[in-house]
């Protein structure tokens, strides 16, 4: 009889494809990035619908974050996330495809659901796989990989989104497919891709079932309960939801003032558009190595709670320090950003997997990824205003500030209970 695999051997497997999959499903995301408000300008729409149309995208993944955590704690991690990747790709096509702010809210709208279905179950899925090789393996290296590979994937799909236009054999303009659509069909092949790797990588844990929930939806209903219970008493998951708010506050803003605010730096959107493209991508490469060095910090700071409170205090500062009048010191503290924010995740996932049990673990990253959507809709509407009223750079001490505060949920950790 053969040997049985090392568990090692399984553990780095199970890492490797948990890493593969962040990877691809952010790949997409990265492609259409750079021209995705550039489309709907070429479909004839102005900047307040594209403002409501990117709205649709997060009050859709608002609305379903925690059902849809709920079903992948119920049914499974494998079937909700290929159905996620598939309704990207229907997404990516609509928006390919689509003219008027009705269909081009429809394909955002699919993004949305998409975005709900997985938020939590890949990273979920990682954790229990790993556990059940070695109930005592750190989780600390995947996810920090995973961050890598995600911000990685982010910045190598914004470079090439921008040479698929460049490249298209599609006509600039038209009523149909335009050389904008590219990054669109591309992200849609991604995704399928994405969906056919999850069918053969993902296997869920055997499960034991609840004797008194027949039902799916009875014990959906029962898991989305439980974990909004379990968040409501549990000290650690109560900080970590406040913790991932003034994140969302934070990448919300940064994300709505930073254009202007270098457009305004450079002598104007035309002036600023490809130095921009740039400095995103140098931001989301500042992003993976701040998730490859969080293994280091939290050794250093002997807590990874420690780690992450350094990390976003250090985020705060930065994202104030963006508002400087100085580019290229401006620019520096936006990049900046990203590496501190990015030391900070990895962290901030350990610990809400140490909070969290296996039947409620997706629910539980279903409930951060709503803290992180209902701040980013309130802050993207109150700073565009406040914007307008002052100026871009005093707007961005706004989120500054509720990262700093928010960081304060972090200290003095509590401990687990014994």
């Amino acid at each position: 009889m053969p040997a049985a695999p090392a568990p090692a051997a399984s553990l780095r497997s199970v890492r490797r494809r948990f890493v593969a999959l962040t990877a691809l499903r952010w790949l997409p995301t990265g492609v259409v990035i750079p021209v995705t408000v550039l489309l709907m300008r070429e479909r004839g729409l102005d900047l307040p619908t594209i403002g409501l149309i990117v709205a649709v995208y997060s009050a859709a993944t608002l609305v379903l974050e925690l059902p849809t955590g709920g079903l992948a704690d119920v049914v499974g991690r494998r079937p909700v996330l290929a159905t996620a990747a598939l309704v990207a790709a229907a997404s990516s096509l609509t928006l390919a495809f689509g003219r008027g702010a009705l269909v081009l809210a429809l394909g955002y709208l699919l993004g949305g659901i998409a975005r709900a279905l997985d938020s939590g179950p890949l990273q979920a899925w990682f954790v229990d796989r790993t556990h059940e090789v070695d109930p005592d393996a750190s989780l600390r290296t995947g996810l920090s990989r995973a961050g890598v590979a995600e911000s990685v994937a982010l910045a190598l799909g914004a470079l090439v989104g921008g040479g698929l236009v460049a490249l298209s054999p599609l006509p600039d303009q038209g009523d149909g497919l335009i050389a904008l659509s590219t990054p669109f069909l591309v992200a849609a092949a991604l995704s399928v891709v994405h969906a056919a790797l999850v069918l053969v990588w993902v296997r869920d844990p055997a499960r034991v079932a609840a004797p008194e929930q027949p039902g799916t939806m009875r014990a959906l209903g029962a898991t989305v309960g439980s974990g909004l219970r379990l968040a409501r008493s549990h000290p650690a998951l109560r900080r970590i939801l406040l913790v991932t708010a003034a994140v969302g506050a934070a990448l919300s803003g940064l994300e709505l003032l930073a254009p202007p605010r270098f457009a305004a730096l450079l002598g104007g959107e035309s002036a600023a558009a490809g130095a921009y493209a740039v400095l995103v991508t140098a931001g989301f490469l500042g992003s993976a190595s701040g998730s490859a060095l969080a293994p280091l910090v939290a050794r250093l700071t002997r807590a990874p709670s420690r780690a992450a409170l350094a990390g976003i205090l250090g985020a705060a500062i930065a994202l104030a320090a963006v508002s400087l009048p100085a580019p290229v010191a401006a620019a520096v503290a936006f990049v900046g950003f990203y590496v501190l924010l990015g030391i900070a995740g990895p962290l901030l996932d350990e610990l809400t997997h140490a909070a969290a049990s296996s039947g409620q673990r997706a629910t539980v990253l279903s409930l951060n990824s709503m803290a992180l959507q209902g701040t980013a809709i309130v802050t993207t509407a109150g700073l565009g205003v406040l914007a307008g009223v002052t100026s871009s750079a005093a707007a961005l001490w706004v989120p500054a500030a509720v990262l700093a505060i928010g960081a304060l949920a972090l200290v003095r950790w509590p401990r687990p209970a014994s």
